[in-house]
This record gives structure tokens, sequence and C-alpha cells, in this order.
């Protein structure tokens, strides 16, 4: 008997990247199994590369607990650039290194190859792809608009059509809402650099596929989708790909983690009553920071649970466990332990942000803890690092979905006073809050509306019905529409 089509995700060691993707994959396997789910995981920990996300490692081993049905190939190690101007130039580098291996591995495979499913930052992987003839799909873990806006930027790049960003106050692009500059990934705002020419590269290429799958949908960028809809987006002689918005695809698989104390701690809160603040697995603030936060905290009088680590001295470190004695300030935690918990190390965020007890989510903006945070209706209050498009998210989650409270942040340091977060703070949760009360109530319209478009019929769900039909899902065409 032979062997049934395969399709191949190629994706990276990175817990934004390989978990939305992985997710993405089981939402496309629910529709049957007329195809094996193959991955390539590209920079993953060897005895050259040290980098790679401890996410990562505890979500492949619990897909293996799982028995998840997917085949996980191991490439060929490769030599780690030495020279690199940032993360995009660097991940290129790493790419452009793993393409005779994947190009080897994929003519070994026993089985035909129907499609690759691409990380955006991995289109490089497209040239294999066109030489073995096989389609390209691009899958862009983040929003629509900052997708939009890397393509945009790019075609105005090659016209040789672009100001200087610090010369301008909005970035102007056909059919969305003008964009603070001062909203751009910090890759962006030198165009000379490399890590801007990578993202150039890329925004290019993901118009080469055969269509691009987003995770998004229309209420949560209503203004982005209405423009690609309408084919407003781009200047009418731009190409663009076909366009899937799926989202929102996160993981919401039950967590063995009940029986953390942080969560018996929020078994025993109010409803709606705690602010949790958490980062990411990259963030982590240093002592000045971190005692900024503690006297907010304090300040505000609001319930918390803050996860805090210790930042990594490594430029792509990822941080440790909160060293407490250094970081908070003295007696901070015995003055607040009847109304707060600080968490020296990562947590199960998908179990806090679903508990009860939840009323507001300092977040970094990170795309897959935006979703997470309104798959539970939580609002937020928006604190963006210069990591890759954080700003941009914080500015729609603020001024496009309305779902959180603005911080001001010094941008060149990164920093925020204590009166302004404890401002922000008391804004979000405090009953009197004419802005808290509105966010609140936007966050729960948002809730609603994102788990009715992945239900079967939702918008999102037709999306991803369309896209396995054009995979060639033996299931979906035999299924009535």
């Amino acid at each position: 008997m032979a062997n049934k089509p395969c399709i191949y995700f190629i994706t990276f060691y990175a817990a934004g990247h390989l978990m939305s993707m992985v997710e993405f994959a089981k939402r496309l396997s629910s529709f049957g199994n007329s195809f094996s789910i193959n991955f390539f995981v590209l920079m993953e920990p060897d005895e050259r590369n040290q980098l790679g996300s401890p996410l990562c490692s505890s979500y492949l081993r619990s897909l293996q607990a799982q028995n998840t049905p997917f085949k996980f190939h191991r490439l060929p190690s490769v030599e780690p650039p030495t020279s690199f101007d940032g993360m995009p130039e660097l991940v290129s580098l790493y790419v452009r290194s793993y393409l005779p291996h994947i190009k080897a591995q994929l003519l070994a495979s026993p089985s035909p190859i129907s499609a690759l499913v691409l990380d955006v930052f991995a289109s490089d992987v497209i040239d294999v792809a066109n030489e073995l003839n096989i389609p390209s799909y691009i899958y862009y873990t983040s929003t629509a608009t900052s997708l939009t806006l890397m393509s945009h930027l790019s075609c105005q790049e090659d016209e040789n059509n672009l100001k200087d960003f610090s010369e301008v106050e909005n970035i102007d692009v056909p059919g969305l809402i003008p964009i603070p500059s001062t909203s751009l990934r910090n890759d962006f705002l030198n165009r000379n650099s490399a890590s801007y020419k990578s993202l150039m590269h890329h925004g290019r290429r993901s118009n080469e596929a055969k269509a691009v799958i987003v995770n998004s949908n229309i209420y949560l960028e209503k203004t982005t989708m209405k423009a690609l809809t309408e084919g407003t987006l781009l200047a009418p002689d731009t190409k663009i790909s076909n366009i899937y918005p799926i989202g929102p695809v996160i993981s919401l698989g039950k967590n063995k983690s009940k029986e953390q104390e942080c969560l018996k701690w929020l078994d025993m809160q109010p409803m709606k009553s705690v602010v949790f603040l958490c980062f990411g697995s990259m963030g982590a603030f240093d002592v000045s920071q971190s005692r900024q936060i503690a006297s907010a905290l304090e300040q505000s009088g609001h319930r918390f649970l803050w996860a805090i680590l210790t930042p990594s001295n490594e430029f792509v470190g990822y941080p440790t466990d909160g060293n407490l004695d250094e970081l908070l300030p003295e007696g901070f935690i015995e003055r607040t332990k009847e109304r707060g918990l600080v968490w020296p190390s990562l947590v199960p965020q998908i179990d806090i942000l679903s508990h009860e007890a939840i009323g507001g989510f300092v977040t970094h903006c990170g795309w897959n803890s935006c979703l997470e945070s309104l798959w539970f209706g939580v609002p937020m209050v928006a604190w963006p690092f210069y990591f890759s498009e954080q700003h941009l998210n914080a500015f729609q989650l603020v001024n496009e979905m309305h779902v959180a409270v603005a911080l001001e942040i010094d941008r060149k340091e990164g920093f925020v006073r204590a009166n302004e977060l404890q401002r922000a703070i008391k804004c979000l949760m405090d009953e009197g809050s004419e802005e808290g009360r509105s966010v609140r109530k936007k966050a729960e319209e948002i809730k609603l509306a994102c788990r009715k478009a992945v239900e079967v019929g939702g918008v999102s769900y037709v999306h991803l019905q369309n896209l396995a039909k054009e995979l060639g899902w033996k299931e979906v065409h035999n299924q009535s529409t």
C-alpha cells in the first residue's frame, strides 16, 4: 500500500513560533488523516547552538506524552553564524545554512509531499520548494497588520519611496489606520541595518508563496481584514498572496499544573480581583525596573500575581528564576503578603488567565499572550518590549481593539516609572474607572467573537476548511458545506 502524502511544517525552536505552528497543524489534522504531518524545527539546541527556549523543551515533551501523531525530523547540525546584526539577520543566516539539508531530506521522503508550510522567517525555503515543484505556504504567527506592514514597506523600499521613519510621525498604508512611527519594531528604525534588510526580504518573499496563513481574524483586526477583502490594502500594482485568517490559534491543552501554589493562591482570591503581571519567556527586568514595579504594586492597593525572572547577560540568552533578594525592595514581600504573590519562575499562563480570580493582565504584548488573554476575556495593560512587533501589537490593542490601557514608556530605555504603572493598573482594575469598564466590556465581547469564529461554521473555521480543501484534504471534500 502506498504511503500517505505528507505535509512538512518548518518552524523554529522558539516558543511563539513552534507552539503556534504545531497548534495550527492540530487544527488541520482535525479534518481527518488524509496526510501525515511532519516537522523540521530549525535552530534546535545542540553542542554548537545553545539557543532555544526552555518552554519549547517542555512543550515537545508534552506532545510526546500525548502521543501526538506528528513526526519531528532532526536536521544535521549547522555552524552558528559568527557575525550578525540583530535577531532577524541571525535567523536568516541560520535558515540559509539549513537549505541543503532540508532539500536532501525532502528528496529522501518515502511519501509524496503535497505542500510545505513555512514560518515567515524561513521564507528562503521557498527556493527549495520551487526547485522540487512543491507548493509553499507561509504561516505567520502574528497579526495581519504586522505582516502587511512588512510587505508594504518592502514594496516601497524597492521603489526607493520611503523617508527615514525618524522624519515622519505616522506610517500610512492604504486601507489601514495611520500607524505611529514610534509603534514600529526597533529593527525598522534603522533602514541601513542588516536586520531591517532581512525583514524587508521576508516581506517580499512571503508574496511568492501560494498563500499566507495568519493567526488572526476579522474580529481582532477589522480594519486590516476589510481592506484585504476590498483589495485596498496595497497599491494596485502590488502583488499580495491569498490570505487565510484562521485565528485565534492557541494551545488550550490541559496543564498538569493544578497543584502549583500560585493556582492554589488564586483559588483563595475574590473573582476578577487580581492583576497578573507576566512578560513572556524572554521578559525580565533589571533591579531598577523591578523595584519600580514593586512600588507600583504596593501603592496600587490591588491584589496581584507577579511572575518575575532574572535577566540573562547574553544577547539571546533566556532569563533564569527570579532572585527575589536582589530584585525586590527590602520588606516588599512581607508588606504585601496579604494581597500579593511573587512567583520567581515561569508560570502556567493559560491556567492563570483562565482563572476566575484574574481581572487584568500586564503583558509584554507578545501576540500569543494577547490571544490567550482575549480568549478568556481578560483586559490588559500594554507594556511592549523591544522584541519583534510588540509595540505595534500594543498600538492595536489600545487603539483598534480597545481592550488594553496604554502605558507611557521611555522607548529608548524601555523604562516605566512606578507612578505610571500604578496609574495604568488602577485605570484597568478600579470599579470607578470609565476607561477600565470600557476595556473590560470590549475584552468580553472579543472573547465571545473569537470563540464563535473557530466553531464549526465560524469565519476562522471556514477559512481553515477552505485551506484544507486547497491542500487536498479528502475528508473536507466529502463533507456537506
